[in-house]
């Protein structure tokens, strides 16, 4: 029997209605210099959240109660024959934060976008960020 199961991720959507969405440009593969939410690989006996809060404070300086998030979505990913992903997306408003976004290390910036600003520059998503970004630009806006 060969086992091929996903690894399990989580990441978070900073929302402000203001600002936008808060993203990262990714300097480690997959997709060095596109954008995404902030968010990664779950460690051992860690709950989704937590792991999702813990990948906010480390790319972002950014830091968020994991009670404070509420679950957006949940999808499998996968890279043609490379491992597998389920990645498990929170949302917070930026009211909920603390701290002022910068780049950690494995980060090249951080920005704030709302989808029509993010659809004027030349900048690309790792997919399927995109979809992730406006579905947690839209949950705050019908909130």
């Amino acid at each position: 029997v060969e086992w091929r199961n996903p690894v399990p991720c989580a990441g978070v959507a900073v929302v402000d209605p203001d600002r936008g969405v808060l993203l990262t440009r990714r300097d480690v593969p997959p997709g060095v210099g596109k954008w995404s939410l902030a968010g990664g690989h779950m460690e051992v006996e860690e709950a989704p959240a937590t792991a999702a809060a813990r990948e906010l404070a480390e790319e972002t300086g950014v830091r968020v109660d994991p009670d404070d998030l509420s679950l957006l979505d949940a999808y499998p990913v996968s890279r043609g024959g490379e491992k597998h992903v389920v990645s498990i997306g929170y949302a917070v408003p930026a009211a909920a934060t603390t701290g002022t976004p910068a780049p950690g290390p494995e980060v090249q910036t951080v920005g704030w976008f709302t989808p029509s600003e993010f659809a004027a520059t030349d900048h690309g998503f790792l997919e399927p960020h995109d979809e992730r970004f406006e579905r947690a630009w839209t949950q705050f806006q019908e909130d």
